[in-house]
Protein backbone atom coordinates (compact mmCIF):
# COMPACT_ATOMS: atom_id res chain seq x y z
CA UNK A 1 0.00 0.00 0.00
CA UNK A 2 1.12 3.29 -1.17
CA UNK A 3 0.44 6.78 0.59
CA UNK A 4 1.38 10.47 -0.27
CA UNK A 5 0.75 13.65 1.11
CA UNK A 6 -2.97 14.36 1.74
CA UNK A 7 -5.48 12.74 4.22
CA UNK A 8 -6.88 9.93 2.56
CA UNK A 9 -3.75 9.24 0.74
CA UNK A 10 -3.15 7.41 -2.63
CA UNK A 11 -2.79 3.50 -2.89
CA UNK A 12 -1.33 1.41 -5.38
CA UNK A 13 0.84 -1.92 -5.72
CA UNK A 14 4.84 -1.58 -7.06
CA UNK A 15 5.63 -3.72 -9.25
CA UNK A 16 9.60 -3.93 -9.87
CA UNK A 17 12.34 -6.58 -11.04
CA UNK A 18 13.64 -8.34 -8.04
CA UNK A 19 17.22 -8.16 -9.99
CA UNK A 20 17.28 -4.77 -8.67
CA UNK A 21 17.67 -6.33 -5.12
CA UNK A 22 21.24 -6.04 -4.79
CA UNK A 23 21.81 -2.80 -6.46
CA UNK A 24 19.15 -1.04 -4.91
CA UNK A 25 19.65 -2.07 -1.47
CA UNK A 26 23.30 -1.42 -1.47
CA UNK A 27 22.85 2.25 -2.25
CA UNK A 28 13.01 2.94 9.83
CA UNK A 29 1.99 16.13 19.62
CA UNK A 30 1.36 12.01 19.24
CA UNK A 31 2.70 9.91 21.23
CA UNK A 32 5.78 7.27 20.69
CA UNK A 33 3.64 4.60 19.38
CA UNK A 34 3.27 1.16 21.86
CA UNK A 35 5.70 -1.90 20.95
CA UNK A 36 9.01 -2.59 20.86
CA UNK A 37 10.61 0.55 21.39
CA UNK A 38 14.13 1.90 23.36
CA UNK A 39 17.60 0.11 24.08
CA UNK A 40 17.45 -0.92 27.87
CA UNK A 41 20.66 -1.88 29.58
CA UNK A 42 22.80 -1.35 27.05
CA UNK A 43 25.24 2.09 25.95
CA UNK A 44 25.84 5.07 23.94
CA UNK A 45 26.51 3.81 20.43
CA UNK A 46 28.33 6.80 19.00
CA UNK A 47 28.52 7.68 15.37
CA UNK A 48 29.45 3.82 14.10
CA UNK A 49 25.81 3.58 12.40
CA UNK A 50 25.25 6.70 10.09
CA UNK A 51 22.25 4.95 8.65
CA UNK A 52 20.10 4.90 11.07
CA UNK A 53 17.47 7.20 11.36
CA UNK A 54 15.00 8.88 13.52
CA UNK A 55 11.40 9.07 12.14
CA UNK A 56 9.55 12.12 13.51
CA UNK A 57 5.86 13.29 13.60
CA UNK A 58 4.59 16.45 13.15
CA UNK A 59 1.70 17.42 15.74
CA UNK A 60 -1.42 19.84 15.46
CA UNK A 61 0.79 22.08 16.71
CA UNK A 62 3.53 22.07 14.53
CA UNK A 63 6.62 20.74 16.64
CA UNK A 64 8.28 17.85 15.51
CA UNK A 65 8.23 14.88 17.59
CA UNK A 66 10.03 11.34 17.90
CA UNK A 67 7.79 8.66 16.49
CA UNK A 68 9.93 5.60 16.30
CA UNK A 69 13.86 4.89 14.83
CA UNK A 70 14.23 3.79 11.19
CA UNK A 71 17.61 2.44 8.91
CA UNK A 72 18.46 4.34 5.39
CA UNK A 73 18.44 1.63 2.75
CA UNK A 74 18.71 3.90 -0.28
CA UNK A 75 19.53 7.25 -1.13
CA UNK A 76 15.71 8.46 -0.56
CA UNK A 77 14.36 5.55 1.37
CA UNK A 78 14.25 5.19 5.05
CA UNK A 79 13.00 1.79 6.23
CA UNK A 80 11.34 1.08 9.31
CA UNK A 81 8.06 -0.45 11.16
CA UNK A 82 4.59 -0.47 9.69
CA UNK A 83 2.89 0.55 13.09
CA UNK A 84 5.08 3.82 13.36
CA UNK A 85 3.13 5.02 10.53
CA UNK A 86 -0.32 3.88 11.23
CA UNK A 87 -2.82 5.99 13.44
CA UNK A 88 -6.44 3.85 13.83
CA UNK A 89 -5.22 1.59 10.57
CA UNK A 90 -4.50 4.07 8.52
CA UNK A 91 -1.15 5.65 7.62
CA UNK A 92 -0.08 9.11 8.67
CA UNK A 93 -0.68 11.50 6.25
CA UNK A 94 3.29 11.65 4.83
CA UNK A 95 3.47 15.29 5.42
CA UNK A 96 3.85 15.31 8.63
CA UNK A 97 6.65 12.85 9.07
CA UNK A 98 10.05 14.06 8.85
CA UNK A 99 13.58 12.12 9.01
CA UNK A 100 17.29 12.79 10.56
CA UNK A 101 20.19 10.63 9.31
CA UNK A 102 24.15 10.44 10.56
CA UNK A 103 23.60 12.05 13.30
CA UNK A 104 23.64 9.94 17.03
CA UNK A 105 21.80 12.88 18.44
CA UNK A 106 18.51 12.75 17.39
CA UNK A 107 17.78 16.63 18.25
CA UNK A 108 20.53 18.08 15.48
CA UNK A 109 23.49 17.31 13.63
CA UNK A 110 23.43 14.69 10.14
CA UNK A 111 21.10 15.63 7.57
CA UNK A 112 16.94 16.17 7.63
CA UNK A 113 14.48 15.12 4.53
CA UNK A 114 10.65 15.47 4.53
CA UNK A 115 8.60 12.37 3.67
CA UNK A 116 6.85 12.42 0.26
CA UNK A 117 5.42 8.81 0.06
CA UNK A 118 4.83 5.92 2.60
CA UNK A 119 4.69 2.47 1.15
CA UNK A 120 3.40 0.08 3.83
CA UNK A 121 3.80 -3.77 3.81
CA UNK A 122 0.62 -5.33 1.74
CA UNK A 123 0.50 -8.44 3.21
CA UNK A 124 0.81 -6.13 6.93
CA UNK A 125 -1.95 -6.85 9.48
CA UNK A 126 -2.40 -4.64 13.13
CA UNK A 127 -3.80 -7.54 14.71
CA UNK A 128 -1.01 -9.74 14.47
CA UNK A 129 2.15 -7.66 13.37
CA UNK A 130 2.80 -9.51 10.47
CA UNK A 131 5.08 -8.23 8.01
CA UNK A 132 5.64 -4.91 10.51
CA UNK A 133 7.00 -2.98 7.60
CA UNK A 134 6.82 0.28 6.28
CA UNK A 135 9.21 2.38 3.50
CA UNK A 136 9.76 6.07 3.48
CA UNK A 137 10.26 8.00 0.04
CA UNK A 138 12.14 11.19 0.87
CA UNK A 139 11.48 14.44 -0.39
CA UNK A 140 15.35 14.78 -1.48
CA UNK A 141 18.50 12.34 -1.66
CA UNK A 142 20.95 12.05 0.84
CA UNK A 143 24.29 11.41 0.67
CA UNK A 144 24.98 9.27 3.52
CA UNK A 145 26.22 5.76 2.92
CA UNK A 146 22.86 2.92 3.14
CA UNK A 147 23.28 0.37 5.42
CA UNK A 148 24.14 -2.95 3.95
CA UNK A 149 21.46 -5.95 4.19
CA UNK A 150 21.57 -8.83 5.55
CA UNK A 151 22.10 -12.00 2.74
CA UNK A 152 21.56 -14.96 5.03
CA UNK A 153 18.63 -15.02 7.21
CA UNK A 154 19.31 -15.02 11.13
CA UNK A 155 19.96 -18.09 13.02
CA UNK A 156 19.65 -19.48 16.46
CA UNK A 157 22.89 -18.37 18.21
CA UNK A 158 23.73 -15.82 15.77
CA UNK A 159 24.42 -12.59 17.98
CA UNK A 160 22.84 -9.21 16.81
CA UNK A 161 22.70 -5.40 17.80
CA UNK A 162 19.68 -3.25 18.67
CA UNK A 163 20.46 0.31 17.82
CA UNK A 164 17.54 2.81 18.80
CA UNK A 165 16.61 5.96 20.72
CA UNK A 166 13.93 4.58 23.05
CA UNK A 167 12.90 5.01 26.25
CA UNK A 168 15.82 3.54 28.90
CA UNK A 169 12.57 1.81 30.92
CA UNK A 170 9.14 2.03 31.67
CA UNK A 171 9.04 4.44 34.22
CA UNK A 172 10.48 7.37 31.77
CA UNK A 173 8.92 10.16 30.45
CA UNK A 174 11.68 11.69 28.38
CA UNK A 175 13.59 9.90 25.53
CA UNK A 176 17.67 10.00 25.35
CA UNK A 177 19.10 12.26 22.68
CA UNK A 178 21.92 10.46 22.20
CA UNK A 179 21.78 6.85 20.32
CA UNK A 180 21.74 3.62 22.49
CA UNK A 181 22.95 -0.02 21.37
CA UNK A 182 22.91 -3.57 22.92
CA UNK A 183 23.61 -6.74 22.09
CA UNK A 184 21.52 -9.95 21.89
CA UNK A 185 21.47 -13.64 20.79
CA UNK A 186 18.75 -14.96 17.60
CA UNK A 187 16.89 -17.65 19.63
CA UNK A 188 15.04 -20.74 18.37
CA UNK A 189 11.37 -20.16 17.78
CA UNK A 190 10.34 -22.88 20.52
CA UNK A 191 12.78 -21.27 23.05
CA UNK A 192 11.64 -18.09 22.33
CA UNK A 193 7.55 -18.68 22.93
CA UNK A 194 8.24 -21.77 25.38
CA UNK A 195 5.74 -20.92 28.38
CA UNK A 196 3.92 -17.51 26.33
CA UNK A 197 0.90 -17.53 24.53
CA UNK A 198 2.10 -15.68 21.79
CA UNK A 199 3.06 -17.05 18.44
CA UNK A 200 5.46 -15.65 15.04
CA UNK A 201 4.14 -15.20 11.76
CA UNK A 202 6.12 -15.85 8.65
CA UNK A 203 9.22 -14.22 8.09
CA UNK A 204 9.94 -13.51 12.01
CA UNK A 205 12.33 -14.05 14.32
CA UNK A 206 13.01 -13.66 17.68
CA UNK A 207 16.14 -12.41 19.96
CA UNK A 208 16.07 -12.80 23.66
CA UNK A 209 18.15 -10.22 25.55
CA UNK A 210 20.06 -10.88 28.60
CA UNK A 211 18.65 -9.99 31.41
CA UNK A 212 17.65 -6.37 32.06
CA UNK A 213 18.80 -5.75 28.19
CA UNK A 214 17.00 -5.11 25.29
CA UNK A 215 13.89 -2.57 23.39
CA UNK A 216 11.70 -0.70 25.13
CA UNK A 217 9.35 2.20 23.45
CA UNK A 218 10.96 4.38 20.81
CA UNK A 219 13.15 2.25 18.85
CA UNK A 220 10.37 0.04 16.85
CA UNK A 221 11.16 0.42 13.65
CA UNK A 222 14.71 0.74 14.36
CA UNK A 223 17.88 -1.70 12.61
CA UNK A 224 18.56 -5.16 14.38
CA UNK A 225 22.34 -5.40 12.94
CA UNK A 226 24.67 -8.66 12.58
CA UNK A 227 28.33 -7.78 12.13
CA UNK A 228 29.26 -9.85 8.82
CA UNK A 229 32.63 -9.39 6.35
CA UNK A 230 33.69 -6.24 8.12
CA UNK A 231 30.64 -4.37 8.25
CA UNK A 232 27.14 -3.70 9.94
CA UNK A 233 24.52 -5.71 8.33
CA UNK A 234 20.53 -5.52 8.72
CA UNK A 235 19.13 -8.23 9.50
CA UNK A 236 15.64 -7.40 11.08
CA UNK A 237 13.33 -4.51 12.38
CA UNK A 238 12.26 -3.69 15.62
CA UNK A 239 8.81 -4.98 16.13
CA UNK A 240 7.54 -5.76 19.33
CA UNK A 241 8.54 -7.80 22.21
CA UNK A 242 6.69 -11.19 23.20
CA UNK A 243 3.20 -11.03 25.04
CA UNK A 244 4.55 -6.49 25.94
CA UNK A 245 1.89 -5.13 28.07
CA UNK A 246 4.01 -1.91 28.67
CA UNK A 247 2.37 -1.16 31.90
CA UNK A 248 2.94 -4.61 33.38
CA UNK A 249 6.05 -5.74 31.56
CA UNK A 250 9.33 -3.86 32.27
CA UNK A 251 11.60 -3.19 29.03
CA UNK A 252 13.76 -5.65 27.91
CA UNK A 253 12.38 -8.69 30.27
CA UNK A 254 10.66 -10.47 27.53
CA UNK A 255 12.78 -11.69 23.83
CA UNK A 256 11.98 -9.42 21.38
CA UNK A 257 10.20 -10.17 17.83
CA UNK A 258 11.53 -8.42 14.43
CA UNK A 259 10.57 -8.91 10.90
CA UNK A 260 13.62 -10.35 8.78
CA UNK A 261 14.62 -8.02 6.31
CA UNK A 262 16.33 -11.08 3.95
CA UNK A 263 12.39 -12.70 4.21
CA UNK A 264 11.41 -9.94 2.62
CA UNK A 265 14.20 -8.90 0.27
CA UNK A 266 12.28 -8.55 -2.56
CA UNK A 267 9.02 -6.86 -1.35
CA UNK A 268 12.00 -3.94 -0.55
CA UNK A 269 13.64 -4.23 -3.41
CA UNK A 270 10.58 -3.93 -5.67
CA UNK A 271 9.50 -0.74 -4.25
CA UNK A 272 12.98 1.29 -4.13
CA UNK A 273 13.85 -0.04 -7.15
CA UNK A 274 10.51 2.37 -8.91
CA UNK A 275 12.44 5.36 -7.11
Amino acid sequence: MTYGPGPAGRRRLLPWPRALLAGALALAAVAVPAGAGAVVGGERAGGAYPFVAGVSLRGDGGAQTHRCGGSLVAARWVLTAAHCVLSGGEAIDAARLGVRVGSPDRTRGGAEAGVQRVVVHPDHSPATRHADLALLRLDRALGQEPVAPATAPPVPGDAVRLVGWGYLSNRDRELPAELRRADTTVTADADCLAGTEDDLTEGDFCHSPEPGTGSCNGDSGSPVLRYTDGRWRQIGVISRDLNADPAQVECGALPGVSPSVPHHAGWIADVIGVG
